[in-house]
């Protein structure tokens, strides 16, 4: 079974603020040429694999990966408060990762499944078919209503975070 951890857990070394000082330097970095440092302070905070929530609603459910054998390597059910820029929020809002999921590089079968409240642009449910050759850096981004994506819940793989935004 995977290892749960929930960005900004008191027993994790990694507090949410310094994950959202990472991704809010991305923008800044990105136009000074210094992506590394900021994907260097993410990958302390993510996993293998890692849900997102950018819509206003709390969402529940579960995420499921199967992996290149056809065995379940995760299967965890989530409730992901919805993301906040303010200050003072709980440390947990908006993401939530998962590690020791990748079992040998291959074809991974990922989906997730909103409980019966829970809907994304009207989608209460996804799939993808990912595919994973590096099982040390790769990781895997669940985003749910991502501003400019195409679909309400997409799936991307990515070495790093700034790797999602490229993908």
């Amino acid at each position: 079974m995977a290892l749960h951890r929930t960005i900004g857990q008191r027993s994790d070394s990694t507090a949410r603020r310094r994950f959202l000082a990472g991704c809010g330097a991305v923008l800044l970095a990105g136009t000074a040429g210094c992506t590394a440092i900021v994907d260097g302070i993410a990958d302390l905070a993510l996993g293998d694999v890692n849900l997102f929530n950018e819509t206003d609603a709390v969402l529940a459910g579960t995420v499921t990966v199967t992996d290149p054998a056809g065995e379940t390597v995760l299967s965890e059910p989530f409730e992901l408060p919805p993301a906040s820029d303010e200050e003072g929020a709980d440390e947990e809002d908006g993401v939530t990762a998962y590690e020791d999921v990748w079992t040998a590089p291959g074809e991974y079968e990922a989906s997730v499944d909103l409980d019966g409240g829970s809907e994304v642009e009207g989608e209460s449910a996804a799939s993808a078919s990912v595919t994973i050759d590096d099982t040390d850096e790769e990781m895997l981004a669940v985003a749910f209503g991502m501003d400019g994506g195409d679909e309400p819940i997409e799936f991307t793989v990515g070495e790093s975070l700034s790797g999602f935004a490229e993908n």
